[in-house]
């Protein structure tokens, strides 16, 4: 009985904690909590659920096969039953925040991040199944260290692809670009899924490969929110320039507004309560910043236009209530530095 909950909570407890590292690496505009709440339980109960099904369906064709043939059917099992069956599932979840809350995917930042939160929540489940086969300690060691650090980011990294190929497409403007976005994220995803799952099963040597294909993964993961972070941290100051020019805000306040540490919770560590009393500035001035964004995207309507002006009026007045301002840190008038307008006035391609 005791390994049967040392199951449930070393197969929980990582996942969960890699979701919450990964839903905070997106200082300025931070993901609804119930909605991330909502993609990790899709990852790990209709997602879990749905595939199971799928694969049984999918199995019928080698359910009959020799015992000399069982290679054959293992491998069909882990490299396309699963990859398809699994990627399908867990990005319906995707499919359905991309289009019953769009308005809350504002970069490929996004995607990758709800992307992520589901495989996280489906590598749950998961590992909870694995690791309650165990019959020993050791056993279910040596696996957790498997499957919770060296390959726990797999899922994560499967349906981070198609997270980011559904964000590029919503991004595009072109509708070939569009449809193509998001197949080529489904097809990465189901592809490195089906790698990795041929040499696991193949084990032996082969996992010497599956290491190096998680390595380069992980590494595609850090780089593309290295890269999400700078466009956006580009495109905020860009867009809080003319609010800058208009008196709307000072510049100190723009640039801290993208500034990506001074975002963390941790600054109350070096601002004492300052911190706490200019969250409520730098959080609108980034949403001004995001609706002239969306506007910049998709056309100026009525609705952005009094949203616009609602957020300046605020933005305004938080700015005069700014602890910087008040202690005189803040110098107005002063121009927002380089590499900001007019070096560049138009957002980069990926934000």
């Amino acid at each position: 009985m005791s390994l049967f909950f040392a199951s449930i909570f070393l197969g929980i407890v990582p996942m969960v904690i890699y979701a919450f590292i990964v839903s905070r690496i997106d200082r300025w505009e931070k993901e609804p909590l119930p909605l991330l709440v909502a993609a990790f339980l899709w990852g790990s109960i209709p997602a879990v659920i749905f595939a199971i099904i799928v694969q049984v369906i999918m199995e019928i064709p080698v359910a009959d096969l020799s015992e000399e043939a069982s290679l054959f059917g293992e491998l069909y099992q882990a490299s396309f039953v699963a990859p398809v069956s699994e990627e399908i599932t867990k990005g319906l979840g995707l499919l359905l925040i991309f289009f019953l809350f769009r308005r809350e995917i504002d970069s490929v930042l996004d995607g990758l991040i709800y992307g992520s939160v589901i495989g996280f929540g489906f590598s749950a489940v998961e590992n909870v199944l694995y690791f309650a086969g165990q019959t020993d300690p050791g056993g279910l060691i040596f696996l957790f260290f498997l499957r919770a650090f060296v390959f726990g980011m797999l899922h994560a990294l499967f349906t981070g692809l198609f997270g980011v190929g559904l964000a590029l497409g919503k991004f595009s403007s072109g509708p070939i670009m569009k449809l193509l976005w998001p197949m080529i994220g489904l097809a990465l995803a189901m592809a490195t899924h089906a790698l990795h799952n041929y040499f696991a099963t193949l084990g032996g040597e082969h996992i010497f490969y599956a290491v190096i294909g998680v390595t380069f993964g992980v590494t595609w993961f850090a780089v593309t929110i290295a890269i999400c972070l700078s466009h956006e941290n580009k495109w905020i100051r860009i867009h809080l320039a003319d609010e800058v020019a208009d008196g709307v805000l000072f510049a100190e306040q723009a640039i801290d507004t993208a500034r990506f540490w001074t975002r963390s919770s941790l600054t109350i560590l070096t601002q004492g309560l300052a911190a706490l009393k200019r969250k409520s500035l730098l959080h609108e001035a980034t949403e001004l910043a995001y609706e002239k964004q969306r506007q910049h995207r998709f056309g100026v309507t009525e609705a952005c236009t009094r949203r616009l002006e609602i957020l300046r009026a605020q933005v305004r007045d938080l700015s005069r209530q700014d602890p910087h301002f008040l202690s005189g840190r803040i110098q107005p008038g002063r121009i927002l530095p380089p590499p900001l307008p007019p070096t560049r006035r138009v957002p980069p391609p990926l934000a």
